[in-house]
């Protein structure tokens, strides 16, 4: 594939990518409790790293881990997130509540039913080879460098008071 091709191809990659991470956080939005594209993913990830910590969750997804325990607070104001019992000191194992499991088991149904309507049509085996493919790019790069080298800061955390920080509601932040 030629350079242009490739560079044309990567910029189609990050379109459809954007289109599918807004129309999932706008359907979701359906659920009884409204969560966010962040909420959710910090709910998805508990669920499936069960006893992880905030620390984990900020490593994960390149974050600062003020940003993880701001987000962890409103998600524990709301009753889905709660530290285990069992935890003491810094760095608490997370679980989900009742309410939190059930609030991600709606959310990821709504996603799931959406999903599945969107490969109506294709094969088991393309369906097989998207999945492959999509896991295949989710892995980190060996070359991308260090996560506190190549992550973008937030805003608040920015000493340069970047004035190009997402400003309004967390909704329309998110939209940005």
């Amino acid at each position: 594939m030629a350079e242009s091709q490739r560079e044309t191809a990567t910029a189609d990659i990050l379109r459809a990518l954007i289109v599918i991470s807004r129309r999932g956080v706008a359907d979701a939005r359906t659920a009884n409790l409204s969560l966010s594209m962040t909420d959710q993913s910090i709910l998805g990830f508990i669920v499936d790293h069960p006893g992880c910590r905030s620390v984990d969750i900020a490593e994960a997804y390149r974050l600062n881990r003020s940003t993880v325990s701001r987000q962890l607070a409103g998600l524990t104001a709301l009753g889905v997130v709660r530290e285990a019992t069992d935890g003491s000191g810094r760095g608490r194992r997370l679980e989900l509540t009742e309410t939190g499991l059930a609030a991600y088991d709606e959310a990821i149904g709504i996603l799931h039913r959406i999903v599945g309507s969107q490969l109506d049509g294709w094969s088991d085996a393309e369906v097989a080879r998207f999945a492959r493919d999509l896991q295949r790019f989710n892995v980190d790069h060996p070359d991308a460098g260090a996560a506190s080298e190549t992550r973008p800061r937030h805003p608040l955390d920015d000493p340069t008071g970047s004035s190009n920080a997402p400003q309004g509601t967390p909704e329309e932040k998110e939209q940005q």
